[in-house]
């Protein structure tokens, strides 16, 4: 069971479509945003759950010497990946992180907006950790549903025109897609502790927690 305790999130042909022509556009702020926070332009990265792909094709845009690999259980988001641009240094993969079992390791792993899907939270934490080099990092960002409204909208584009989904409605959204302080310390960090990883840093950056994890 996922970590919100809500029932598994799939995505077919029509969400993943839907994902891709609408939630991506909106989230290019935010992808910019992290893009310039991750700290590594050369090497192997692996972004899991890399849904329609923009986000991997950004970071493989912004750095040629990085390789990077996109990661998703969803055969249908992989589809919409595979419609952007044909970049040398990014590819995309079917799979789950659990269960990938990549045979060349990473530098480091990022994943997006989709740690609160996993099914299978703490297996897919072990399967990073087993694809990462010693001394790699894996970096979570999930929405926090405390933000500041400020921080909320420079995290986010309009989604048509001029018009903006509310903050408030936002929040409401990173309560069961995101989590609030309080999740952190109860729910986070002891998933966390029975893993290799064993601990975690949580910080918030704009409208999303950052959850660090070392190798």
């Amino acid at each position: 069971m996922n970590l919100k305790g809500a029932e598994e999130e799939r995505f077919g042909a029509m969400a993943s479509f839907f994902y891709r022509r609408w939630a991506e556009p909106m989230l290019t702020p935010l992808y910019r945003r992290i893009g310039s926070e991750i700290p590594v332009e050369t090497g192997r990265l692996l972004d899991v759950g890399c849904g329609p792909g923009k986000f991997s094709r950004l970071l493989a845009a912004a750095n040629p010497g990085l390789e990077v690999v996109g990661l998703d259980a969803s055969p249908e988001m992989l589809k919409q990946a595979s419609r952007g641009p044909i970049l040398p240094n990014l590819e995309f993969q079917e799979g789950a992180a659990e269960s990938a079992g990549f045979t060349r390791l990473f530098d480091f792993a990022v994943s997006l907006l989709s740690f609160h899907h996993w099914e299978e939270p703490q297996k897919g934490l072990e399967g990073i950790y087993a694809a990462l080099k010693p001394g790699g990092f894996l970096w979570i960002y999930e929405p926090d549903a405390e933000a500041s409204n400020e921080d909320i909208r420079l995290d986010h584009a309009p989604f048509w025109g001029w018009l903006r989904i509310p903050a408030a409605w936002q929040r409401l959204i990173a309560r069961t897609h995101g989590f609030a302080a309080r999740e952190i310390d109860e729910v986070v960090r002891p998933l966390v502790a029975q893993t290799s990883f064993g601990e975690v840093d949580a910080s918030r950056r704009g409208s999303t927690w950052r959850l660090e994890l070392a190798r």
